[in-house]
């Protein structure tokens, strides 16, 4: 593995989001209605979600649907990996 490899697996990170499940809405990153829900609305559940590119396919999809291969340094969606067999993904 390359010494950058925390680097090449963060270009496969497009972007962060913030999800509460409770209000079923999406707050991005520094939006002030973050604080609110820490502040004001500590029942809430709020998730953090990555929002990825697949490695083999391309294709963007959130955390939920992804998996992370360290012998590869790369995410794989799960369409991918269904495909491919876990061993194969598992495996540069």
């Amino acid at each position: 593995m390359t010494e950058d490899w925390a680097e090449e697996r963060d270009k496969a990170v497009l972007n962060t989001i913030y999800y509460c499940e409770t209000c079923n809405i999406i707050v991005e990153p520094g939006d002030v209605d973050i604080s609110i829900h820490k502040r004001e609305l500590p029942h809430h559940k709020m998730r953090r979600v990555m929002i990825l590119r697949c490695g083999k396919c391309g294709n963007v999809v959130t955390d939920s649907y992804a998996e992370y291969s360290p012998e590869r340094n790369q995410f794989w969606c799960k369409n991918c990996i269904s495909e491919t067999g876990v061993d194969g993904f598992h495996t540069s």
